[in-house]
């Protein structure tokens, strides 16, 4: 007995990398886009009232905003180690962007929402990352990739859980309002989590802020970081259409999106943790690119389905390929400013605005020129080809 709860203490065991702080936030977290990003594009368009063709600007928009102040916030967060501070700042962000939204949904606040304040919001993923990175750093440990991987199973975990509670409603059209309040009031408590901590600690500045940035923005970085990004926009991709497929193409319930979101979710919390062994043991661009292919293949198979259980069906083969894409990358990202915790997480949300700009020019352009299916095989080729590249990069 005493020998387990001695290893309880250990910095890799499991009881070590699931008790912080920073585990508690990335699952408020995760419930509070849970409640709303599979909706997201279905609330605007069917309640709002916004055409299609405009959800891609909303895409675009959102990126921008999250690319500057991830910058802004890592690089600040690593000259002054004022992580909690911006944490904080981002929390609030997505209660007033929220709450704004559930009190008064109309066009303007669903642009001022998701093109500025939810954004914002967004920058915590990476300021999370961060932050426990700048925390390694001071501890002196080096398990990295363990640690980013019970930091997304969480992840996982809390929008399977958000999912479930919301596929259970059997939410109809005019219920989605409530989706806003539900994320607001989780978006308040992570702002209750760190309101009371140290805003600034001295210890989590880094030794390398004062280096100029372009020591980690140099072209074989930048060249590795577009690959990954063109990887990742399937993501993207996938979001931004399945629900169209569920409800439209496949002719199933708004109840069923939520349905499919959480069986990806329940799935990804164990092929998170296989991915991350596979890194430890395999070279870090190999295993994104076996997760890429796999991802592809299993979306371009979604496009073409007329049925909803062929939709379920395919659940575990995309959550297989979708774990290793939003989980290996972290490390990869972050590995390219080595020393530099905030701007390397930051590098995590350039990635994201990268990967959903690309995404919002494949929407775009095929759902003007052809249709949703057609959109989903764009964004696989598009992967393919980041495949290509990083393979390439990776070589040299």
């Amino acid at each position: 007995m005493f020998n387990i709860l001695k290893s309880f203490s250990r910095a890799d065991s499991p009881v070590s990398l699931f008790m912080n702080k920073q585990v508690f936030a990335i699952l408020l977290f995760a419930s509070a886009n849970a409640a709303v990003n599979p909706y997201k594009n279905i609330f605007g368009v069917d309640v709002i009232g916004l055409q299609e063709i405009y959800y891609s600007l909303v895409i675009l928009l959102s990126g921008v905003i999250i690319t500057f102040f991830s910058i802004y916030f890592g690089m600040r967060s690593d000259k002054e180690g004022s992580f909690v501070k911006y944490i904080v700042i981002c929390s609030v962000c997505g209660v007033f962007g929220n709450i704004s939204l559930y009190i008064w949904p109309n066009e303007y606040t669903y642009f001022l929402a998701n093109c500025l304040l939810l954004p914002v919001f967004c920058v915590l993923n990476s300021l999370i990352f961060g932050y426990a990175a700048a925390k390694r750093n001071v501890d002196g440990t080096d398990n990295a990739h363990n640690e980013n991987a019970a930091l997304r199973s969480t992840y996982s975990m809390g929008y399977v859980l958000t999912l479930g509670m919301i596929g259970m409603l059997a939410l109809q059209k005019e219920q989605l309002i409530f989706i806003w309040l539900f994320s607001g009031i989780m978006c308040c408590l992570i702002f209750t989590l760190y309101f009371k901590e140290k805003f600034v600690n001295e210890s989590h500045k880094s030794m390398l802020s004062s280096e100029p940035i372009s020591k980690v923005f140099h072209a074989s970085n930048i060249i590795k970081l577009i690959s990954v990004s063109l990887v990742t926009n399937m993501l993207f991709t996938l979001d931004a259409t399945v629900p169209f497929i569920i409800v439209n193409q496949v002719k199933g319930e708004y109840s069923d999106i939520g349905v499919f979101e959480a069986g990806i979710a329940v799935f990804e919390v164990f092929f998170i943790f296989y991915w991350s062994k596979s890194a430890q043991r395999k070279k870090t661009s190999s295993v994104i690119i076996m997760g890429a292919v796999i991802f592809s293949l299993s979306t371009m198979l979604l496009s073409v389905t007329q049925n909803i259980i062929h939709v379920y069906l395919l659940i575990p083969m995309i959550a297989l390929g979708a774990a290793c894409l939003i989980s290996i990358p972290i490390g990869f990202l972050q590995s390219l400013a080595e020393g530099r915790p905030g701007v390397g997480s930051s590098l995590l949300s350039i990635s994201f605005f990268v990967s959903s700009s690309v995404s919002s020019v494949v929407y775009f352009l095929g759902n003007y020129f052809f249709d949703i299916s057609m959109t989903i095989f764009i964004s696989s080729a598009v992967g393919l080809l980041g495949l290509t590249i990083l393979y390439l990069a990776d070589r040299r």
